[in-house]
């Protein structure tokens, strides 16, 4: 069935990763649990269909029922998108490096690594750059305000990096923004759009005036966040494990391609880890659990699983979900949190041939002329030794080393909140939760990434920096706040005291947890 056409409106754009993005795609790979989605050509790309996702479900925050833009079916009615979003063409694909990067769940009763809960995803670096193009049939031109008032705002939500692609988009992967961004119009039902077009085939850049009447026609509904901005530096040496061994040293930092370049990195699943694992210790505490009843369970997965449902921790990182099974798959159903953690870069840089060469060496003067090449002379590499406890010497094969990386300095932690995925009613005690894990990592009492009980991964926080938008009223005290230290002292004493009050309230309204 043919529609009638008056005129196209399009975004186009490059969309730039400012992390690491994995979207996913079907096929055996020996190498990873979760390959990349690639085309019938074995090339890399990013699928209109993930686009279009994640850009319809924006609309719907932002201006409610998108049914009759972005096409439905019910029973026996519905229509088709009005909406058309191309395949990303990943730019310069053949010389983009595809990184692996590991997972792993936390065992809540020893701290180690949870048995049959890891897995592997491959990624593309930060930096990637892929194009964008995205189209919208206007069938009538009492139809295009409302448009064009819907692609400003995804313009502007791209540009100012709010969309999220692809998995782990709240544990650090799949932040993008949008780059030369920029709205044209082709007009079909008019002699002189007609004529245009034949000098102008891509159409004519739509106006700064009729976005402005468009947008203050239909307004987007706010869109209440917060970003926390934390300023750190590690203590002492600091890393995230890599997941392969090195030669001259047995354990090697976690490094990501950034912008053509490697950095060392911390990523936003291991902060997250860490924050969410001091969450429920804390609400467990203070909820009396003090012999939960997956202590008892038998099955590792089942007991990991019955471990990490903790009264609004749910809420604020986000759920496991349930396994659903049937004679030929098994599913594993995910709900987003509403705390963000973006992936932490160092602020140094290396070469690719300077990283290869750290990890080519093959004795300790190898190794040392490496670091010193690339001016990391603080870094050293630092030997381990398990002690038999029965003689009370070093354990036969149980010697290993570590490049520890000191005297790094790193990005600010960029924390998000969508405010928006906490119900009313724990929108308060869920910051309140939040803060007190700030304060636990400002008071020395959180340590991150690798062998945090042996001495590794200790940080001293800087300040804290919040923004806010949409913001309700009890909360707008928070937007522009510095933090010094982290203390939560430096808080508005009205604000401390409402999320105070909020906090107790939660807590005396949960029955004890303990058995």
């Amino acid at each position: 069935m043919s529609r009638d056409i008056h005129s196209r409106l399009r975004l186009i754009g490059t969309l730039v990763t400012d992390s690491p993005l994995h979207i996913g795609g079907h096929g055996e790979d020996v190498d990873t649990d979760l390959p990349l989605a690639r085309d019938g050509a074995g090339q890399l790309y990013v699928p209109g269909t993930s686009l279009a996702g994640s850009l319809r479900e924006l609309t719907e925050r932002l201006f409610g029922n998108a049914n009759e833009l972005w096409g439905y079916q019910e029973d026996d009615r519905g229509h088709a998108s009005l909406v058309v979003i191309d395949d990303a063409v990943i730019e310069n694909a053949e010389s983009v490096i595809v990184e692996i990067r590991e997972h792993v769940g936390i065992d809540r009763q020893w701290g180690a690594a949870a048995e049959h809960i890891k897995f592997n995803r491959a990624i593309l670096s930060r930096g990637t750059r892929m194009t964008f193009h995205l189209t919208v049939d206007v069938s009538k031109d009492e139809n295009r305000p409302p448009i064009l008032a819907m692609l400003s705002a995804l313009k502007q939500s791209l540009e100012a990096g709010d969309v999220r692609l692809g998995a782990a988009k709240t544990r650090g992967l799949g932040h993008v923004r949008l780059e030369q961004g920029h709205l044209t119009e082709q007009v079909f039902g008019t002699r002189q759009g007609i004529l245009t077009l034949l000098k102008q085939s891509n159409g004519l850049t739509v106006s700064t005036t009729d976005i402005e009447h468009a947008i203050a026609i239909h307004k987007p509904r706010p869109q209440p966040r917060l970003k926390l901005n934390i300023h750190w530096k590690p203590v002492g040496p600091l890393m995230v494990q890599a997941g392969f061994d090195g030669i001259a040293a047995d354990m090697l930092p976690l490094t990501s391609g950034m912008d053509g370049q490697v950095s060392l990195v911390l990523p936003g699943s291991s902060v997250k880890g860490a924050f969410r694992s001091q969450a429920e210790r804390i609400v467990r505490t203070v909820l009396q659990d003090s012999q939960p009843d997956w202590l008892r369970e038998k099955d590792a997965k089942k007991k990991f699983l019955d471990a990490v449902e903790v009264p609004l921790i749910n809420e604020l990182f986000g759920k496991r979900g349930e396994r659903i099974e049937n004679d030929d798959s098994r599913t594993w159903l995910y709900g987003l949190g509403a705390l963000s953690v973006l992936d932490c870069f160092g602020e140094k840089s290396l070469s690719v041939t300077q990283w290869q060469d750290i990890q080519a060496a093959t004795d300790d003067r190898q190794l040392r002329q490496a670091l010193e090449a690339a001016d990391l002379q603080p870094w050293s590499q630092a030997y381990q030794v398990t002690i038999d406890r029965w003689l009370g010497s070093a354990a036969e094969s149980m010697l290993y080393s570590v490049l520890e990386p000191h005297q790094t300095e790193w990005e600010p932690l960029l924390l998000e909140i969508n405010l928006q995925r906490l119900p009313d009613d724990l929108r308060l005690p869920g910051l309140a939760l939040l803060m007190l894990v700030i304060r636990d990592l400002a008071d020395d009492r959180l340590p991150l990434g690798f062998a945090t009980h042996r001495g590794m991964g200790t940080v001293s926080v800087d300040r804290i920096e919040i923004t806010g938008q949409g913001l309700p009223d009890n909360l707008r005290e928070l937007d522009g706040l510095k933090l010094t230290d982290g203390l939560l002292m430096n808080l508005p004493s009205s604000l401390r005291q409402t999320m105070n009050h909020a906090w107790r309230q939660w807590i005396d309204s949960k029955e004890p947890m303990a058995v």
